[in-house]
């Protein structure tokens, strides 16, 4: 239930505890005091009234006429405040009774039992001429001190509770106000949530509002870059998959198709001659045929380890990279082709062993296609590195791939490829970098970097 509760109305609660809470305080506080005002009060008065009496009383004794003296001394002490003066004969315990018991109260009963204020009774008998008349009752009634504790605490709590009512009204308002920029904030994120990465809020209310309003357009500024550069990624994999569908059709038709219709014409040959016993022709026939088969088979394999290098799961990664680098060296015997593997490289997982496979490979293609380089270096080592995301892999980390030349470089106004978006991709999802930039020699050197954990470089076996 507390749950659902806005932050707005939890505010409004709050407030409303508080000033409930000051109320009862308040009014606890002179409930407090009335007990103790009112008992102060009959004990003043009664000691004032019991003094006068006393004193009034001794004339009495000495008066012509005692009982009429008597009664207009009574009569004159009725209109004092908190205190009933009144005349008991001797042997009249009724009307004592109900003297005593006689008040006027307005406070109700519960308040008058928690100000715990009884009467206060004195009784001064009245002896004239040695003989007793009766008593003169002096009653200390606290009832009016009590009404007038009561009167003030009901009309305390009138105008406590106006001002609550009003302090709530004005902090409800304010409450409102200054979380206005947090349901504007909340709006924005709603509409970044159904895809609207467009949406931006105005930096408005407090310092700490204007922060996270702050942060929020940074967030959806980020949200769409990165939406922008997943479609571009799309596009580019989209196109990478259509030349690589391209470039494998080409390679059927323009290199498996010869080869094949080449085939069929030298088995229709070698089926001729065997029919006329030509065993010279035949043989030449067949051994036509088994190098068309040869050269298909060479075709075939190259085309099943640029959609998945075989070698790599037969023999592992440092192997499947010395064979590479070995094609390359034969396709290419002009190049000098140096290798190096930190042997921590075979330790690499599946995944981790396929992108540095690619990024070899790929880095490798780009240096033969385009940089007309005498010398290629390419080394796999482990040692500090300057990448910042954590890696995917514990036998990353540190890990260095580096591809290295002496050709011409990068031109100024270079944009990267396709096969470079590739590699970056790939060294990215393992939570590595790529950097580019111009080696020793003034050729071109493409990295993937790997943060470091500390580990030492062990030497390098190199082929």
């Amino acid at each position: 239930m507390w749950a659902k509760i806005t932050l707005r109305h939890r505010l409004n609660l709050l407030f409303a505890a508080l000033l409930l809470t000051w109320l009862v305080v308040d009014f606890g506080r002179l409930l407090a005091d009335a007990g103790p005002r009112a008992r102060a009060e009959t004990e003043s008065v009664t000691r004032l009234t019991s003094n006068f009496v006393t004193t009034a009383l001794m004339h009495v004794q000495d008066s012509e006429e005692p009982t009429r003296d008597l009664t207009a001394l009574v009569a004159n002490l009725q209109n004092m405040r908190h205190v009933r003066v009144g005349f008991v004969a001797e042997g009249d315990p009724a009307i004592v009774s109900t003297f005593v018991a006689a008040t006027d109260a307005k406070a109700p009963a519960w308040f008058r039992a928690i100000a715990n204020a009884p009467l206060n009774v004195v009784a001064i008998p009245v002896v004239v001429r040695q003989q007793r008349l009766g008593s003169v009752l002096i009653v200390a009634d606290p009832s009016d001190e009590i009404d007038e504790v009561w009167s003030g605490a009901q009309n305390q709590a009138a105008a406590g509770g106006a001002l609550a009512l009003a302090v709530l009204f004005a902090s409800s308002l304010f409450i409102r106000w200054a979380l206005k920029p947090l349901s504007l904030a909340g709006t924005v994120l709603a509409r970044l949530q159904a895809g609207d990465y467009s949406a931006r809020t105005k930096p408005t209310g407090s310092p700490e509002f204007v922060e996270t309003c702050r942060k929020i357009n940074s967030l959806a500024g980020a949200l769409s870059s990165l939406r922008a550069t997943n479609e571009e990624l799309i596009e580019r994999l989209l196109d990478v998959q259509d030349a690589e569908r391209k470039a494998i059709a080409h390679e059927l038709h323009d290199e498996i198709g010869p080869h094949l219709f080449a085939l069929r014409a030298r088995a229709a040959v070698l089926a001729s001659r065997l029919k006329k016993d030509d065993l010279g022709d035949a043989a030449a026939a067949a051994t036509s045929i088994c190098d068309q088969v040869e050269a298909l088979q060479g075709h075939n394999r190259r085309i099943l380890a640029r959609l998945r290098p075989a070698a790599l799961e037969e023999l592992g990664l440092v192997a499947a990279l010395k064979t590479l680098v070995e094609q390359w060296r034969k396709d290419e015997p002009d190049v000098a082709l140096e290798f190096s593997a930190d042997a921590r490289v075979g330790e690499l997982g599946e995944r981790a062993s396929l992108m540095a496979y690619r990024f070899v490979q790929e880095a490798l293609t780009n240096a033969f296609r385009h940089s007309r380089a005498n010398r290629i270096e390419v080394s796999l080592s482990y040692g500090e590195a300057s990448a910042t995301e954590s890696v995917r892999d514990p036998a990353l980390s540190g890990l260095r791939i580096r591809i290295s030349d002496d050709g011409r470089g990068f031109a100024a106004d270079t944009t990267p490829g396709m096969g470079l978006m590739g590699m970056r991709e790939r060294v990215r999802a393992l939570g590595g970098v790529i950097e580019i930039g111009v080696a020793p020699n003034g050729g071109a050197v493409v990295a993937a970097l790997f943060q470091a954990s500390g580990t030492k470089s062990r030497t390098a076996g190199n082929s």
